[in-house]
């Protein structure tokens, strides 16, 4: 975790050094502070840092940030168990994936993160 959290904020913080949110995605000690992604651990619901949970977290975050603005009820929000990870090895056209317990390598593995990966961006674009 970044340093400037632990030094520089009175945010709590998790044994790893994560801002600690609830499962609106607010601060647990600090009202209208909100984290999602990497940099939070969601009281309750332990995950590994993986950018799928950012993602899926976004729709919410920016929900429960209008609401707290407009004095309204925030959102709850429950994490998925489980994800397909795909990380590209550095090599050319290489990948691994996991979910759960089950690991696989290969070539054949990166047309798939290509086209979710392009797929993803597209929506932004």
């Amino acid at each position: 975790a970044a340093q400037w959290l632990k030094e520089g904020t009175s945010l709590k913080l998790d044994e790893g050094g994560f801002i600690r949110v609830a499962d609106t995605l607010e601060s647990v000690n600090t009202k209208s502070v909100f984290a999602a992604g990497d940099v939070c651990s969601i009281d309750g619901h332990p995950r590994p840092k993986a950018g799928v949970f950012a993602v899926r977290a976004g729709p919410v975050l920016a929900r429960n940030i209008r609401n707290a603005a407009l004095g309204r009820p925030l959102e709850h929000w429950t994490p998925q168990a489980s994800f397909l990870g795909i990380i590209g090895t550095g090599l050319p056209t290489e990948c691994v994936a996991s979910k759960g317990a089950m690991g696989v390598e290969g070539a054949w593995l990166w047309p798939l993160k290509d086209w979710i990966d392009r797929t993803w961006m597209a929506g932004y674009s």
